[in-house]
């Protein structure tokens, strides 16, 4: 008997071979308009009319007038008769069945219902001790024991510290158990007051003690962001730019791209509650791959709530081929996103973790140039056999 053996190869897909003007030109006008319909919700670069799956085919009868259309919806209603009610409605009759709630179920023990006094003989020398104790050594007693749900916040700290209440204090002692803690009250935080101009011109000269710019809730002007941007480029001195609720746009954010292309310094950049769209957002996520310098960046609460699938995975992209970023703030929808940015995070503070152990093994008997790698064994030199002496 023969045997054929059939190799498992690639399948032949006639349809890729085709051209994608080919393809279109085989659809009819039905499939083409049911293509179209089923768009991207997503892609703000669609405009809204082709977003909605509704279309209306009558022929516009001419120009829009507002107070018109509202005229006519007014006297609409008031002309369309109500409709009537099967049933008229009298005042204080009950139709239908009455909903009477049921019976409460009797307690199976009849003992629950009775009241049982407990006679508790401590004796004289623990009684005469108890009606005679201050309130805060019972507080401290009462903390001992472990019987912290009796007691408010303020007695549960002191009993566990040594401080003793000085003086009685209703809302401290046993007449403020079920009381609450007033609340503090705290002064409201000054605003911010830093001046953009004086960032600008600290950035362009390169200022040595302007390690940090917090430009949060700041109003600035997009053309201050603009020369903030440009003085970036050609910083070497700036590691931490923070600019939360600033009104940052789209057009400023991508020239912030430009400048983190160029930027060589740059290791923190916070740019939350700002007017972001999702691509300009991958935009900046992929700049930070041109020098490797940038280790936190924080985009969440921007113009676009959800960002989609398309935008979600074009991020994680780009920050698995960053090899030093350690923390991203930012909201992802999508699970396998999420799973992968948490995967390439963890593979770089490992990659941080091992640079430093062999910083610290420089110095070592084991380590330096000529010493092993973290985690490797070393060689024993073999001895050399020493040759037989000769009998004969």
């Amino acid at each position: 008997m023969s045997r054929h053996i059939i190799t498992a190869g690639p399948k032949y897909d006639p349809l890729s071979e085709l051209d994608i003007d080919e393809l279109v030109e085989r659809l009819t006008p039905g499939e083409i308009q049911k293509l179209l319909d089923e768009c991207d919700p997503d892609d703000p670069n669609i405009p809204p009319s082709l977003r909605c799956t509704y279309k209306c085919e009558k022929e516009p009868t001419g120009p829009l007038d507002r107070k018109k259309l509202l005229d006519f919806i007014n006297e609409q209603a008031l002309s369309t008769p109500d409709v009537p009610d099967a049933v008229p409605y009298v005042a204080g009759t009950v139709r239908g069945r009455k909903w009477v709630p049921p019976p409460k179920p009797e307690p199976q023990n009849p003992l629950m219902d009775e009241t049982i006094e407990l006679d508790i003989d401590l004796g004289e020398e623990y009684e005469e001790a108890l009606a005679s104790a201050p309130t805060s050594e019972i507080v401290d007693l009462a903390g001992i024991l472990g019987l912290h749900a009796m007691m408010n916040q303020d007695q549960y700290h002191s009993a566990q510290s040594d401080r003793w209440f000085e003086k009685a204090d209703t809302s401290i002692g046993w007449n403020g158990i079920t009381k609450a803690t007033p609340l503090k009250q705290f002064p409201p935080e000054e605003p911010n007051r830093t001046n953009p101009e004086e960032v600008i011109s600290k950035l362009r000269d390169n200022d040595k003690k302007m390690d940090k710019v917090n430009l949060n809730n700041v109003y600035v002007k997009e053309e201050q962001f603009l020369e903030i941007f440009d003085a970036l480029r050609h910083n070497e001195t700036l590691l931490d730019l923070s600019m939360a609720n600033t009104t940052l746009g789209d057009f400023a954010a991508a020239n912030l791209a430009c400048s983190l292309e160029d930027n060589k310094t740059l290791e923190k950049l916070n740019i939350e509650s700002n007017n972001i769209s999702p691509q300009t957002l991958i935009k900046i996520f992929e700049a930070a791959n041109a020098q490797q310098v940038v280790t936190e960046i924080k985009a969440s609460n921007q113009q676009a709530h959800f960002l989609g699938n398309k935008v979600e995975m074009a991020i994680t992209q780009a920050i698995e081929k960053n090899k030093s970023i350690l923390k991203v703030g930012l909201h992802f929808e999508f699970g396998d996103c999420r799973n992968r940015v948490a995967v390439q995070l963890q593979k770089n503070l490992d990659r941080v973790r091992l640079r430093r152990l062999a910083h610290k093994l420089t110095g070592s008997r084991t380590g330096g140039f000529l010493g092993g790698l973290p985690g490797q064994l070393m060689e024993n030199p073999r001895k050399k056999k020493e040759p037989t002496p000769d009998l004969n």
